[in-house]
Formats: C-alpha cells, structure tokens, sequence
C-alpha cells in the first residue's frame, strides 16, 4: 500500500498521515475483517459501504466526526495498528505463541490502562453485550432469581433493556447467525431473571436530583435481597447525554447493607470518566464495562467487562458452566482462568478493533493529565460559545454542571426535524464536507443531537494545537445552520 499524501486539515478526530504497508495483509483482508465478528448493526450497506452508524471499514479522514457518543470512522492510527497486527498474524514467521498469545497480550494492555492488581477483562463485541457479560456473572453468583437493576436505558442503549433480561436484543447475534429477537438466549431462559429500571429524568425530560435516585436505588435493592433474591445494580458512569445515576457512595450502602446478594456493575461504555475512576470502581469491587469504541475512538464493536479481583477468582473457582453466550462469545476473548466451554474459538475481527482501539487509548494516556483536561474544558467552552451564537440552539441540561468531558448535547428550540438535520450532515454537499454527529436522543419533548471530542481529537490537538479542531467546529455549525435552513 503506498503511503498517504501529506497532512492535510484535521477531519474531527482523525487527519490523514503516512501508513506504512501491512506486512503481509492486504487493505481488503483488513476491511473485510474490521467488519465481522459484530452484528447486524456492524454490516456494511452493500451500496454505501457503511454501516448502520454511518461509519465505514476503514479511515474517512476527510470527514467531520464529532460523532463519539455513538461511533466513529476508525482512525488512520487505530488503522494502521490494527493491519501492523494482522500482519504479524498471518506472517509465515510469525512467532510468539498465535492468535492466543496475542489476546491475552491485549487483555494486559486494557489492563495496564485501567484495572488493578488481580483484575480481569472480558473482550465482547459491544457495550450491549457487556450487559450480557455482567448478566452471566450475577446468575452465576446468586444460585436463584437475579433482579437487575438498570438505570436510564433510553440513554443507554435500545438493546439494554431486552439484553438485561437475558434476551436476543436483535434477529442476529454476534458469532450465532440468526437468532429469535426478544426470547431469552440460551441459558438464561430458566434462570428467573426480572428487569427493573430506575430513571434519571422526569417524564419532562428534567433531571431528577441524585439523592432522589439514589434512595431509590437503594429502596429497590433492599425489597430484592430481603425477599431473598440477587440483585446486579447498574450504576451509570455517563449516560448518551453525559449524565450520571446511582452514586458510589450510595452503592457502596446497597452493596455493604447485603453482602453476597449484590453484585453492582459500572456502565462506563461511554469512557468519559479517567482512568483512576475505573480503578477507583474496581478497587470497590464493582465490576465495570466499557467500549473502546466511543470516547476511546476505536472502530465500533468493541467492548469489553473489567472484573475486579474479588470477583474474578470468586467466579474462577466455581466449576466451569455452559451459559448463554455460545452466539455472542469466542473463548479467546476470555482469560483461561475464567473461560466457559463456548462453540467458537477466536473473533478476530473483535481483535482487530481493539488493537485499533488501544493504540488511541495508549496515545490518549501519553499526554499529562492536566493538559488532556485543559483541551477537554476548551472543547467544551468552543461548543458552548457557538451553540450560545446559534439562534435557535440551546444546550441541553445547561443549568446543571457538566457530568461528562467532550459531550455537548443540543437542542433544536425551532422545531426543526432532529433525524432529518443529523442525516443532511452527514451528506457532503453544499460547500460542505460530512459532518458526523451523536445520533438523536429523545429528551421528554425534545431531542438532542451530540458534538463529542474523542481521545484521538484530543491528542491530535495536543500535538498540533487547538486551532485545526476549532476551525472544524466552525464547519460543522455552519453546515448545521444551513441543514436547519433546508429540512
């Protein structure tokens, strides 16, 4: 593969940089692999070439992508770590133990990141089945009924809730083909598992205050462990617009009030939070999920459980179980120590992404915290001032303090069609480029639409200054203003 032209504008996150050949692999073995191992929603439209999100195969450096909180193009960095990788794995010469060898080395990159002495993580194709990662961990733990607890779903996910009961979420799974969308997979059917959901927002779309969700966070969990049941308490890092539910000092009450009866489990899919938080998390001995595919920049698909010690040497001594995970699990992706018998060996497409993936995070951890948290803050206070210069935009929640970094949620006080002006932007045209932002978010009445930072953009500003990104923002609220013109 010949290498890119010289460096042109900052696209968003990525910019167009030298890639050196793939030893041994092709830009077509890549693309092909970059795209399976996911579900349905992963495919890539036969025309387009792109997936449900919008995103294709491989890098788009000429476009705008303020598009973290749902996905993003995967980033000439990410690309060319991820075709370094399969090189190495299809090499002839290729040493070091296999593709075996090579997930665990992964495991211990995530790890170095973020986990903390004795701590475990299971790789999954999305932050969805994370949930059913978790899912498996509380049946195995509670030896009865599991009740579990999650917080905020409309902005978690649109297959949370069905996953958190132990159902096929869509008509595909992951590794499994076909599967029957909303029947409970395999393995959970007879576990007795019960969805309840606790929200962070009126019915108005305003926010309820904490200690409001927090007693009843705590209210729910003692009716469940008292009447003999096992709860896995979701606590919500940093939801689709940037808020938060179910503290840590509240769940630490829950969790200490019933020791053995309830297991909590952080959704950080989003990766808003540092990395100390995360260990912080583990530390407490709450299991936590994240993706590598959203604030992380990573290409979508790529998930994974961090299980903190306690928990992961309490599930490795029980006796290994068939589960429910054969259509959305490989061996591979779990440590030896904790791997359930599973039809599939290996996702190598799941690899891929995250080897994609740890090359931003890695970049991302490079940079000194203060300065990773100057250029978040200037971000934030970029979008705020030209949202406050849109006529007929308006932060959303702005009365509130910022719960999350690099995530601005706005809404349209106009009326216009959010769907409509999220799907203008992402056609060039007009004298302007694709502009990619968060999918639409239903708020009460009104629906927000996203500008994010991701950890790429970040770096890239670290390394070439706040101008470019700043400029890019300029493109993108022109483009909005004239989508909003014309839908």
């Amino acid at each position: 593969m010949a290498a890119a032209s010289a460096e042109r504008s900052v696209a968003g996150p990525l910019r167009r940089e030298a890639r050196p050949a793939f030893a041994g692999a092709s830009e077509a073995q890549l693309r092909l692999l970059m795209a399976s191992g996911g579900d349905e929603r992963l495919w890539l439209d036969p025309v387009t070439r792109r997936n449900r999100y919008g995103t294709p195969a491989a890098p788009a450096p000429d476009e705008l992508w303020f598009s973290s909180s749902t996905a993003c193009a995967v980033s000439p960095r990410g690309w060319a770590a991820a075709g370094d990788a399969l090189g190495r794995l299809i090499s002839p010469n290729a040493g070091g133990g296999g593709l075996e060898a090579w997930f665990e080395a992964m495991r211990r990159r995530l790890l170095a990141l973020y986990g903390t002495a004795g701590a475990e993580a299971v790789f999954c194709a999305s932050g969805t089945e994370a949930e059913f990662l978790a899912l498996f961990a509380a049946v195995r733990l509670a030896g009865g009924a599991v009740t579990n607890l999650v917080v905020a779903p409309a902005e978690t996910g649109t297959g949370v809730p069905a996953a958190a009961s132990g159902r096929h979420f869509l008509g595909h799974a992951s590794l499994g083909g076909a599967v029957a969308k909303g029947e409970a997979a395999p393995g959970f059917a007879g576990a007795g598992i019960t969805l309840e959901t606790i929200e962070i927002r009126r019915p108005d779309g305003t926010l309820r205050p904490g200690a409001e969700v927090d007693d009843e966070a705590a209210e729910r969990a003692e009716r469940i462990a008292a009447g003999g049941g096992f709860v896995l308490l979701h606590l919500l890092d940093a939801s689709k617009t940037g808020r938060s539910g179910v503290s840590r000092a509240a769940a630490l009450d829950i969790v200490s009030r019933r020791p053995g009866r309830v297991l909590a489990v952080v959704d950080a899919c989003q990766l808003r939070c540092s990395a100390a938080a995360i260990r912080r998390d583990l530390e407490f001995g709450f299991a936590v999920m994240l993706t590598g595919s959203k604030f992380a920049g990573g290409p979508p698909f790529c998930g994974a459980l961090l299980l903190p010690a306690g928990l992961a040497a309490e599930l490795a001594a029980r006796p290994p179980l068939p589960g429910p995970l054969d259509a959305y699990s490989a061996a591979l992706d779990w440590p030896s120590a904790l791997r359930p018998p599973l039809r599939h060996g290996a996702n190598l497409g799941l690899g891929l992404r995250w080897a994609a993936a740890l090359a931003e995070m890695e970049a991302y951890d490079g940079l000194e915290a203060p300065k990773r948290a100057a250029l978040l803050a200037a971000f934030d206070a970029a979008v705020a001032a030209r949202v406050a210069a849109s006529p007929g935009l308006e932060l959303l929640d702005a009365e509130a303090p910022a719960a999350a970094p690099g995530l601005a949620s706005v809404v349209d006080l106009d009326g216009c069609d959010a769907r409509a002006v999220y799907e203008a932007l992402q056609l060039p045209g007009g004298g302007h480029r694709a502009c990619h932002l968060g999918q639409p978010v239903e708020v009460g009445a009104r629906t927000a639409l996203r500008v994010c930072a991701s950890m790429p953009m970040i770096t890239a500003a670290a390394a070439h200054g706040f101008g470019p990104l700043e400029a890019d923002l300029d493109l993108v609220f022109e483009a909005w203003a004239a989508a909003r013109r014309h839908v």
